[in-house]
This record gives structure tokens, C-alpha cells and sequence, in this order.
């Protein structure tokens, strides 16, 4: 129970879809974790340190303000 607590307390990364899953994603510490849910419930967590995992989360991030600001400077 520990490590679920620990997961809501992470910095979050995001929130994707993967077929009719739910799975958002986590920075705890040095390690990444992903947290699957399907219709409210539980199903599995992944967790990883590589950063390349975190390519499904990439396409999911607004980077305008920084477009706007490097495009001004």
C-alpha cells in the first residue's frame, strides 16, 4: 500500500490511452512509474529508470509557451 501512496505523491509525468486502458505515469525519486487502470480499477504498474519509456508521453506535452518565448528572443 506503501508504493501506491507513493505513486499519487510522484511528480506527474502524464496521462495517455492504450486500448481502453488508462495509464498515467509518474517520477518517483530517480525511477519512473506507470499505473494502468481499466474502468476505475487496478490492473498493473511498470516501472522503469530509462527515459526512453517516457517517448509515449512526448506528443502529450504543450510546448507553446516555449515556442512563443524562443520565438520572440
Amino acid at each position: 500500500m506503501e508504493q501506491i501512496e507513493a505513486f499519487w505523491t510522484g511528480v506527474f509525468i502524464g496521462r495517455r490511452s492504450d486500448g481502453g486502458f488508462v495509464i498515467e505515469c509518474r517520477q518517483i525519486d530517480d525511477f519512473y512509474v506507470e499505473y494502468k487502470i481499466l474502468g476505475g480499477h487496478y490492473i498493473d504498474i511498470h516501472v522503469f529508470k530509462d527515459p526512453a519509456f517516457l517517448q509515449a508521453y512526448l506528443s502529450e506535452i504543450d510546448i507553446s509557451t516555449v515556442m512563443d518565448f524562443m520565438n520572440k528572443h
